[in-house]
């Protein structure tokens, strides 16, 4: 199980390296390349996220955990649509597909760490840790998006990236601890 989990990480990883590649080619404030000049790098970063799932899911499917996986795949439907009423109806925030990004990535690695907490793969104390980092990053990653519309060109392009630098780096370290 851990290591079809890690091996969907890995693309993971590689998914989120390549759409940061784009974001930094495509929305460059002072010489950005637009189209399929940057545009084709999120073929293969798609192809990547798709291929992850799958094989994420695998390692998800056949173990129990601490929580039940139910709760935490309810928990993230009812918590993109709240913040979808909060960023969207009451904050007057553009909706995009960030924010479903942002909430499928942190119920899929809250399941990840459930299920490696309940195969013996991390240690329930590490478990503990790395699920409180997962919420700072999925935090952090809420604020840059709500941020983002209402900052100058420069400051937008930095922080469109901090939320995929804080998933790769969550995604690789879970990665990294799962045995």
């Amino acid at each position: 199980m851990a290591e079809s989990i890690r091996a969907g990480n890995i693309k993971l990883v590689l998914c989120f390296v390549l759409y940061l590649a784009w974001w930094i080619v495509g929305f460059n404030p002072k010489y950005p390349i637009r189209g399929i000049k940057s545009g084709w790098l999120l073929i293969p970063a798609a192809i990547l996220g798709v291929l992850a799932l799958p094989q994420i899911w695998r390692g998800l499917v056949f173990a129990g955990g601490p929580v039940p996986g139910i709760v935490l795949v309810i928990g993230g439907v009812a918590g993109y649509v709240v913040l979808l009423l909060i960023t969207g109806v009451l904050l007057k925030r553009p909706v995009t597909t960030e924010l479903l990004i942002i909430v499928l990535w942190t119920t899929v690695m809250l399941l990840e760490l459930n299920t490696l907490v309940a195969i013996g793969s991390i240690p329930w104390e590490l478990g503990w840790v790395l699920v409180v980092l997962c919420m700072a990053c999925a935090i952090g990653s809420l604020v840059c998006y709500q941020l983002f519309y209402g900052l100058e060109s420069t400051a937008a392009f930095v922080d469109g990236m901090v939320p995929l630098l804080l998933a790769c780096a969550m995604t690789g370290l879970i990665t990294v601890f799962a045995r």
